[in-house]
Order: structure tokens, then C-alpha cells, then sequence
């Protein structure tokens, strides 16, 4: 079960702080519903360009319990991370801490991102702030705290409304350490954060000057950068990068003179579009364009993809709250469904807390066809269960009533008659290439997401999901 507190980390980390009064490696904390892990990736992206050694910690893994650690933009061996782990759940048992599974993965990477000379972490909480495992930073070891976007989730743990669950994640703001905020979230956002920067620096009269973001004038170059524009980011994403840059620019400014801090920045700015590509192949689930291998498609279409020598691709998001819904419908909206509104066929499970309506209504549209799934088990964190598939198919088709020629099913396997994300992925594929949307258009995206002989797919609903599609992509034997 989730166990939010500090007492068990600070034990399990106390001969860490114990042997270094400041960690050998500055702290990027961040915070926040939405965004975390694609600004965690850009900001360790960033870092690592110009020859700093970074470490990143973010959550939670999607595939191997140590995807979720990386040192020097590579996921950390898995041996390495087996053994630090082992001896961190040692440490939890010889003196009756009981850690909880995150706390163990927070203590395994501040101990292998300090064993390892790295310079800098990239921490990303798991939930919350204020009383999560990674607020055990001292505020001696943090460089910068970062929130980004701030939405309802997790309700049960952090509090009924958007200002108290910011409330919350604000709780890793420390004193006399500079924060930064996307400056897209919502008014009561930005006034918790004000007040908070406020409280933690009382008896400082310029207490502001520790609430920093990225000078206008090199948030208009980044994102009006030629090789930038042509990405076409989605406006979150365009969120997250900047947000990123005022971190990125925060830490060079401690550490460069004003002229090195500009060429820095310009020179970072012309390099940006191979950054964010980096950065987007090292985070996965974000509006991901996955190409489906052979045993994920029927085998009566199998033959025909050969002949066409098209791949099928499909897009994966791991969007699963209300501000994650309307990000990813809008990307769609505007990069698939494109002004002949295409219809979309969704594979989807969603976690049993989420706010199942509100999802739903956001992304489904009159028209598209809805495959419900179940994901797995996930390993460590058994408090964690997928919705039942035919009770997902049941809530859609109620909250869907009212609109025509929209259908659902269930993806079922059909040996077993189980229902599988593989099932319900190889059903999608033969139900977009059975009935082809009549628009008489060509592709609207290259990379074959939307194309005029087969209907759009996209994998949404959890992250938890997510790992399982990796999981079902990866695994050729069945």
C-alpha cells in the first residue's frame, strides 16, 4: 500500500547524509501531476550536453524496476542495480525499517547516483511532495525545485482540489533554493506558489528573487527555432520544455559567467532540436509512435503489410488524469483526427481510482471505437489493479450513450478467451484495416498514424498499460 512519510527513508539514507553533510551531487527536485518525467528527461538531457555527469530518478518504471534509474542518459546495469538494491533491502530489514518498494528505489538511486560520481540528480517525486520519499533531500543538496503542471489526481492522498494538492507538491520548496514553475498552470497554482516560496524564505525581504523562469527572450528562441517549430510539439510539451530551460538556465547562471551563460544558451538553443530528440527517445509512453512488430498484427493482414512494406504504427500515451486527457485529445484533435475529424480506434485500461468519466468524455469522440483491456499485475505494488475490462466496456458505453456510431468492445484472446493487451492491440489492428476511414485523404502525420486505409489507433488510459504494451512488443514467443 501507499505509506507517505520521511521517518523510514531517513533511516535507510542515514549513512548516506551521515558520511556527506552535502551530497557530492546538486539535487533538480521536481514536482507536480503532469509533465514530471519529460522535464525530469530534458533537464538530464540538457545537463549531459554540456559534460555533466547526471543521474536521473524518475517513476514509476515501465517495464524492469531499474528502468527507472539512469546514469549518464543510460538506464543503469541491471546487475548494478540488483546489487545496490540488495544491499539497501538488507539495511531495511537488519534494522526494522520496512521500507516501502519506492523508498528502497529512492535509496538505491541517491546511493548509486553518489557511488557513481555523478554531478547532478534529476529527482522526480513519486506522489505528492511534501511527505514523498524524495523530499528527504536536505536543503543543502537541492539546486533548483521545479513544479510543473498541477492537476487533480490522487485525490485520497493529496487533498480535493487543485490548490491543495499544489499545496502538497509545493512541500519540497526549501529555503533559500530556487524554484521553478510552468507558468501555464492555474492562477490558484501560481499564487500557492508565490505564497510558499514566501513562507520557506520568512525574514527575507526579497524572497522572490528565489522564484526564477526563463528570461522571455530565450523561451521565444527555443521554441521559434527553426528545426523546433518543425516538430510540431504539442503545447505540453512545449510546457514541459521550457519549463526545462529555466532549470537548465538556472544552473548555468550558478556556474558560468553572464557571457558563457549566453553563448551556453544560444549554442544550446541551435543544438535543440537533436535534444528533444534524445530526450523523447529515452522517455517512453509520451505520445510515442510505436511501430507494432509481426506477432502483434492478425496474421491475415500480417502477409498484406509485407506486401505494402508499410509499417503499422500506432500512438501511445500514458495519459491517465483529466489535465493529461485534454493534453493528449488536443494533440489528436489537431495531429490526427485533422479537419476531416478521423475517427480514432482506442485501446484503453485505466487504473480502478481515476476519474473513469471525465477521461472518457475527454479523448472519446462520436465515432470511434473503443477496445477495453486489462493490465497486468505490477510487480511490488500490489495496491495498484487495472479496472475490469467489461466493466471499463460498460462505464463507456453509459457515458458514450447519448452519442451515435460510437462501439466498444472487449480485446479477448481468442484461445483463451481471456482478455490481454495483445489481444486487444491485434483486435484494433483488424479492426482499423477492415474498415478504413472514407475521407479520401492522404496521411495527415508521416510515420503511418493516420492514414487513408486504416483507422488511427492510440494505446491510452495508464502507464501501467504502457509497460505492458513494451512488454507485449518485446515478447515474440507468445
Amino acid at each position: 500500500m501507499i505509506n507517505l512519510g520521511l521517518s523510514r527513508i531517513t533511516s535507510l539514507l542515514q549513512p548516506l547524509f551521515s558520511t556527506h553533510t552535502v551530497l557530492p551531487w546538486r539535487a533538480i527536485h521536481i514536482a507536480g501531476t503532469n509533465g514530471k518525467g519529460s522535464t525530469a528527461t530534458y533537464i538530464s538531457t540538457l545537463l549531459s550536453h554540456q559534460g555533466y555527469k547526471v543521474g536521473r530518478f524518475t517513476s514509476p518504471h515501465l517495464v524492469h524496476r531499474w528502468d527507472c534509474i539512469s546514469l549518464n542518459q543510460r538506464t543503469v546495469d541491471k546487475d548494478v542495480f540488483l546489487a545496490m538494491e540488495g544491499e539497501v533491502q538488507k539495511r531495511s530489514r537488519e534494522q526494522g525499517i520496512n521500507a516501502t518498494e519506492f523508498e528502497v528505489l529512492t535509496a538505491v538511486a541517491f546511493e548509486l547516483f553518489t557511488r557513481h560520481g555523478m554531478e547532478f540528480g534529476v529527482v522526480e517525486c513519486g506522489l505528492g511532495g511534501r511527505l514523498d520519499a524524495t523530499n528527504v533531500l536536505r536543503e543543502q543538496d537541492v539546486e533548483v525545485a521545479v513544479l510543473t503542471k498541477v492537476g487533480l489526481d490522487h485525490q485520497d492522498f493529496l487533498g480535493d482540489t487543485v490548490q491543495k494538492i499544489a499545496e502538497e507538491k509545493a512541500g519540497i520548496f526549501k529555503r533559500g533554493v530556487a524554484v521553478v514553475v510552468d507558468q501555464s498552470n492555474e492562477p490558484c497554482v501560481l499564487d500557492v506558489v508565490r505564497a510558499k516560496v514566501k513562507d520557506v524564505n520568512a525574514g527575507d525581504a526579497r524572497s522572490s528573487r528565489f522564484l526564477v523562469q526563463l528570461p522571455s527572450e530565450l523561451e521565444a528562441a527555443a521554441l521559434n527555432e527553426p528545426g523546433v517549430t518543425a516538430m510540431n510539439l504539442a503545447d505540453h510539451q512545449q510546457q514541459n520544455l521550457t519549463t526545462a530551460l529555466g532549470a537548465f538556465h538556472h544552473v548555468m547562471e550558478h556556474r558560468q559567467s553572464k557571457i558563457v551563460v549566453e553563448q551556453r544558451m544560444q549554442s544550446t538553443i541551435r543544438d535543440l532540436p537533436g535534444l528533444i530528440q534524445q530526450s523523447h527517445a529515452s522517455i517512453r509512453g509520451r505520445l510515442e509512435t510505436l511501430t507494432l512488430p509481426p506477432h502483434l498484427i492478425p496474421s491475415s493482414i500480417s502477409n498484406e503489410q509485407k506486401k505494402m512494406n508499410t509499417p503499422f504504427q500506432v500512438l501511445v500515451d500514458g495519459a491517465h488524469n483529466p489535465q493529461a486527457a485534454v493534453a493528449l485529445a488536443k494533440h489528436i484533435r489537431d495531429h490526427i483526427r485533422g479537419p476531416s475529424n478521423l475517427p480514432i480506434i482506442w485501446v484503453m485500461s485505466l487504473k480502478r481510482d481515476k476519474d473513469i468519466s471525465t477521461f472518457i468524455k475527454t479523448v472519446v469522440a462520436p465515432g470511434d471505437h473503443v477496445v477495453t483491456c486489462v493490465f497486468a499485475p505490477v510487480e511490488s505494488m500490489p495496491w495498484v489493479s487495472s479496472m475490469d475490462p467489461y466493466e471499463l466496456a460498460k462505464e463507456v458505453t453509459r457515458i458514450m450513450g447519448d452519442q451515435e456510431h460510437h462501439h466498444v468492445e472487449v480485446g479477448l484472446d481468442p484461445k483463451s478467451g481471456h482478455p490481454t493487451v495483445a489481444a486487444a492491440i491485434r483486435r484494433a489492428v483488424s479492426i482499423s484495416m477492415s474498415a478504413s476511414p472514407d475521407t479520401g485523404s492522404s496521411s495527415l502525420d508521416e510515420g503511418g498514424i493516420s492514414r487513408a486505409d486504416r483507422i488511427p489507433i492510440c494505446i491510452a488510459g495508464s502507464l501501467y498499460l504502457v509497460g505492458d504494451v513494451m512488454r507485449a512488443v518485446d515478447d515474440t514467443e507468445n
